[in-house]
């Protein structure tokens, strides 16, 4: 069961979701059926030659101590300061804050004919779709990285390899708050067509379209 009513139809569900930090989460996140369809989403990325090399972990507040004590390390370690630990770690005790976390990965298959880049990208869209499938089904989701996912001990406890690469941790909850200031969904779907689109002829020149 979830608090918000999910999106109405498939294209309003995708021109509609935006992103809610941990911060104003709360219980409940999606249940072990709701998260199979959530995580079973991802798996229809585009991905040349079905290589599949997307990674998820789920953590559980139950873990959450130990797992931000791992990630604020790993964040010093990359940041090269040991006297920023302190506050690596105290920001996120508000991310804590969301009921569950979904670590995303790439797994690279460097034996493939597929360019590294290429396997990377499919991963992002992975994550992304874990971002829409919640939102289709009504919980709030939000993505965050930082210095972390770069550690290669951090990167190494997911048995990932210094070529492979953490996305980011995917908060995922139940909306439980406004968010931080900014446009509405509306607007940002506005906004964004008029700074990321245009249309391409054959004499090389690129004209607006919205």
């Amino acid at each position: 069961m979830t608090a918000s009513a999910p999106p109405t139809t498939p294209i309003d569900s995708l021109l509609s979701r935006n992103s809610l930090a941990g911060a104003f989460m709360a219980e409940p996140a999606p249940n072990d059926a709701e998260l199979r369809q959530i995580l079973g989403a991802a798996q229809r990325a585009a991905d040349h030659d079905r290589i599949r090399p997307w990674r998820f972990f789920v953590v559980r507040p139950a873990d959450y101590e130990t797992f931000y004590d791992q990630l604020a390390a790993a964040a010093t370690r990359v940041q090269g300061d040991p006297a920023r630990y302190a506050q690596n770690r105290e920001k996120y005790r508000m991310t804590a804050r969301a009921p569950l976390l979904v670590v995303a990965a790439a797994k690279i298959d460097t034996t493939k004919k597929v360019a590294p880049i290429e396997q990377a990208f499919a991963a992002a869209g992975a994550a992304q779709l874990v971002l829409n499938a919640a939102h289709a089904l009504g919980y709030a989701g939000f993505l965050f990285s930082g210095a972390g996912v770069f550690d290669t001990v951090f990167k190494a406890s997911f048995g990932l390899a210094p070529t492979d690469h953490l996305i980011g941790f995917i908060c995922l909850g139940t909306p439980a708050g406004p968010g931080k200031p900014g446009p509405s969904a509306a607007e940002a779907v506005r906004q964004g067509l008029e700074s990321t689109v245009k249309q391409w002829d054959a004499s090389g020149e690129f004209k607006r379209i919205y």
